[in-house]
């Protein structure tokens, strides 16, 4: 059994670092104009004020007047995320070394599309694995509800140049491949019309490539946290409408660490007392900067 299990949302990795790390939810549309102009650039006007305001709400508005254009932004949103690469001081290279000192008996989760927690990893000298690992060998088990910008199906290809198919209802499935090589990213990214093992960021986080690969990440959440004595959940915001991480928090008997500021702290403490009534369950009211040594001890990362 893993007894410990530490999932990462948006706000973790804009907080691991002072600079070069993704924007939030309400930064990421006007830097996806900047790195793409002909396409999230090109967006109307209307379109555009929605995602300003609310992204997820905008995602909505896109598949209903233009379903279309979801799969070619939605490889213009991988390559973005692609190019991040952690410097030395981001708190993900801190936490690897941590966890690669104590042998931690746990498994990391991300909810995020960049690649900043499993390079870290590799750089501490541990190997991210999709499914169990043990951590003896140096690796550690890293599971991907949504995905990441860096992972293909295999199951089928499109030339990307001429090829437009709907972001709803079209999918494909077979088996995966991880492509961290720049230049061979960058062909794929192109070359190929179905966009990464991604889900759109959307309520319901769909998703049109590897659907069986996110079903089984979403899957392995799920026995992850069920199983587990402690759960640690860092700059993840609580929607409601993601109902394949939050029915799991639910219902587990683990102890939930949370740590995501004052006002999602307050908002996670309220959920927490209606959803979960009998919980011991304990929030970080800080950031991940400033929770990250609390964090480590509620987890055992020592």
């Amino acid at each position: 059994m893993t007894r410990f299990v530490l999932l990462f949302g948006a706000g973790a990795s804009y907080g691991s670092d002072t600079s070069g790390t993704p924007p939030l939810g309400d930064g990421l549309f006007e830097a996806l104009r900047q790195f793409n102009p002909g396409g999230w650039g090109a967006l109307p006007q209307t379109l555009a004020s929605q995602f300003r305001s609310d992204f997820e709400a905008g995602m909505v508005e896109l598949s209903r007047l233009n379903s279309h254009a979801m799969p070619p932004l939605q490889r213009a949103m991988a390559a973005y995320f692609f190019n991040f690469v952690p410097r030395t001081t981001n708190l993900y290279f801190a936490l690897a070394r941590k966890i690669r000192s104590s042998h931690w008996e746990g498994a990391l989760a991300t909810l995020n599309y960049e690649r900043l927690l499993e390079i870290s990893l590799t750089h501490a000298g541990i190997q991210p694995v999709v499914g169990q690992a043990n951590p003896s060998d140096n690796k550690i088990e890293l599971c991907l509800p949504h995905g990441c910008c860096h992972i293909f199906c295999e199951g089928v290809r499109a030339s990307g140049v001429g090829v437009s198919f709907s972001g709803v209802g079209i999918t494909s499935d077979g088996p995966v491949t991880v492509i961290a090589d720049p230049t061979d990213y960058q062909n794929r990214i192109i070359g190929d019309a179905f966009p990464p093992v991604m889900s759109y960021f959307e309520p319901q986080k769909t998703t049109t490539s590897g659907v069986s690969f996110i079903r089984g990440q979403r899957d392995r959440w799920r026995q992850l946290v069920e199983s587990a004595e402690i759960v640690g959940l860092v700059g993840v915001k609580l929607r409601v409408s993601d109902l394949h991480i939050w029915e799991p928090v639910a219902r587990t008997s683990a102890k939930v660490i949370y740590c995501s500021g004052k006002s999602g702290g307050a908002e996670f403490e309220s959920w927490s007392r209606q959803t979960r009534p009998d919980a011991k369950d304990k929030v970080l009211y800080g950031y991940f900067q400033e929770s990250f040594d609390a964090l480590c001890y509620e987890l055992a990362v020592t």
